[in-house]
């Protein structure tokens, strides 16, 4: 989804602010609400629960006003080296500023991404962005 690529939206505002915005309240309230396809602008968190677990993250990507996607960075302690992540998680937003939580992948299991939350959280301005990416609603432990 892009800004640009929608005349329904004005200049001045920032979609990818208000879907920010709209994630970070539907993980503060979801609901036990099941069967809805998800998608960004889908109100209800969790169409499907998730080994049995309700989701509680709605799992982004970021793509920048060049259409480069967003990496964010953390230390893995397991590996002892530094990771990127394009994957995040919305812990709060004020504004058009948000703290946002880098999510590692696991990826030992092919056709399923089990995401894991990591100790790094950036704070961005979602002026800065102009597309999002909805990847799945999912359960993620501690969070």
């Amino acid at each position: 989804m892009s800004c640009k690529d929608n005349d329904k939206y004005q200049q001045d505002s920032n979609c990818v602010c208000d879907i920010v915005k709209f994630i970070d309240d539907i993980q503060k309230a979801y609901d036990d609400f099941i069967g809805c396809p998800t998608n960004c602008l889908n109100p209800v968190l969790g169409a499907t629960h998730h080994h049995g677990m309700k989701p509680n993250t709605r799992v982004i990507s970021l793509y920048t006003k060049t259409g480069e996607l967003f990496f964010g960075h953390f230390f893995d302690q397991k590996f002892c080296e530094t990771k990127s992540s394009e994957f995040f998680r919305v812990e709060s937003v004020e504004d058009c500023c948000a703290v946002l939580r880098v999510l590692d992948v696991d990826r030992k299991n092919l056709g399923v991404c089990e995401f894991e939350k990591t100790n790094q959280s950036i704070v961005v301005d979602l002026n800065c962005f102009c597309g999002i990416a909805c990847i799945e609603d999912t359960f993620i432990p501690g969070v």
